[in-house]
Protein backbone atom coordinates (compact mmCIF):
# COMPACT_ATOMS: atom_id res chain seq x y z
CA UNK A 1 0.00 0.00 0.00
CA UNK A 2 1.43 3.41 -0.84
CA UNK A 3 1.46 6.20 1.99
CA UNK A 4 -0.55 8.80 1.36
CA UNK A 5 0.92 12.39 1.00
CA UNK A 6 0.34 14.80 3.84
CA UNK A 7 0.49 18.44 2.90
CA UNK A 8 -0.36 21.25 5.54
CA UNK A 9 -1.89 24.95 5.57
CA UNK A 10 0.81 27.25 3.68
CA UNK A 11 2.02 24.58 1.47
CA UNK A 12 1.98 25.09 -2.58
CA UNK A 13 1.62 22.68 -4.61
CA UNK A 14 1.68 21.65 -7.40
CA UNK A 15 -2.38 20.61 -8.97
CA UNK A 16 -4.18 19.06 -12.00
CA UNK A 17 -6.94 21.26 -13.51
CA UNK A 18 -10.33 19.84 -15.01
CA UNK A 19 -9.50 23.08 -17.51
CA UNK A 20 -6.63 21.59 -19.03
CA UNK A 21 -3.12 23.54 -18.08
CA UNK A 22 -1.40 22.68 -14.33
CA UNK A 23 -1.54 25.41 -11.97
CA UNK A 24 0.36 26.28 -8.47
CA UNK A 25 -1.60 26.72 -5.43
CA UNK A 26 -1.49 28.14 -1.75
CA UNK A 27 -3.34 25.60 0.40
CA UNK A 28 -5.62 27.58 2.76
CA UNK A 29 -7.45 25.63 4.42
CA UNK A 30 -8.56 21.62 5.04
CA UNK A 31 -11.67 20.01 4.37
CA UNK A 32 -12.84 16.73 5.55
CA UNK A 33 -15.79 15.34 3.96
CA UNK A 34 -16.92 13.62 7.24
CA UNK A 35 -16.57 16.79 9.28
CA UNK A 36 -18.39 19.36 6.83
CA UNK A 37 -21.84 20.47 6.47
CA UNK A 38 -21.86 20.96 3.07
CA UNK A 39 -21.34 16.97 2.29
CA UNK A 40 -19.11 16.77 -1.12
CA UNK A 41 -17.97 13.35 -0.20
CA UNK A 42 -14.26 13.94 -1.02
CA UNK A 43 -11.04 15.55 0.95
CA UNK A 44 -9.55 18.04 -0.10
CA UNK A 45 -8.31 21.68 0.20
CA UNK A 46 -9.55 25.59 -0.53
CA UNK A 47 -6.67 26.90 -1.79
CA UNK A 48 -5.46 30.30 -3.88
CA UNK A 49 -3.76 30.64 -7.17
CA UNK A 50 -1.35 33.10 -6.91
CA UNK A 51 0.74 33.22 -9.99
CA UNK A 52 -1.12 35.75 -12.46
CA UNK A 53 0.45 33.96 -15.23
CA UNK A 54 -1.43 30.29 -14.11
CA UNK A 55 -4.63 32.47 -13.72
CA UNK A 56 -4.30 34.10 -17.62
CA UNK A 57 -3.61 30.58 -18.62
CA UNK A 58 -6.72 29.43 -17.48
CA UNK A 59 -8.54 32.14 -18.48
CA UNK A 60 -7.47 31.03 -21.86
CA UNK A 61 -8.75 27.73 -20.98
CA UNK A 62 -12.21 28.76 -20.73
CA UNK A 63 -12.22 29.21 -16.90
CA UNK A 64 -15.08 32.93 -16.02
CA UNK A 65 -12.07 34.48 -13.98
CA UNK A 66 -11.36 38.07 -13.93
CA UNK A 67 -8.24 39.87 -15.08
CA UNK A 68 -6.24 40.04 -11.81
CA UNK A 69 -8.26 37.84 -9.52
CA UNK A 70 -6.07 35.43 -7.17
CA UNK A 71 -9.34 33.17 -6.86
CA UNK A 72 -9.94 31.21 -4.21
CA UNK A 73 -10.45 27.40 -5.85
CA UNK A 74 -11.43 23.91 -4.23
CA UNK A 75 -8.73 21.35 -4.50
CA UNK A 76 -9.48 17.36 -4.29
CA UNK A 77 -6.79 15.49 -2.88
CA UNK A 78 -6.66 13.29 -5.93
CA UNK A 79 -5.98 16.40 -8.08
CA UNK A 80 -2.62 17.62 -6.22
CA UNK A 81 0.74 16.16 -8.12
CA UNK A 82 3.18 17.59 -5.74
CA UNK A 83 4.61 20.10 -4.26
CA UNK A 84 6.28 23.17 -6.01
Amino acid sequence: MIPKKSYQKGDRVFIKTFAGPHACVLLKKRYIAKDSEHKLGIDGWHAQITNQKEVNNLRKSGVPYKQGESPIVFVADWEIIKKC
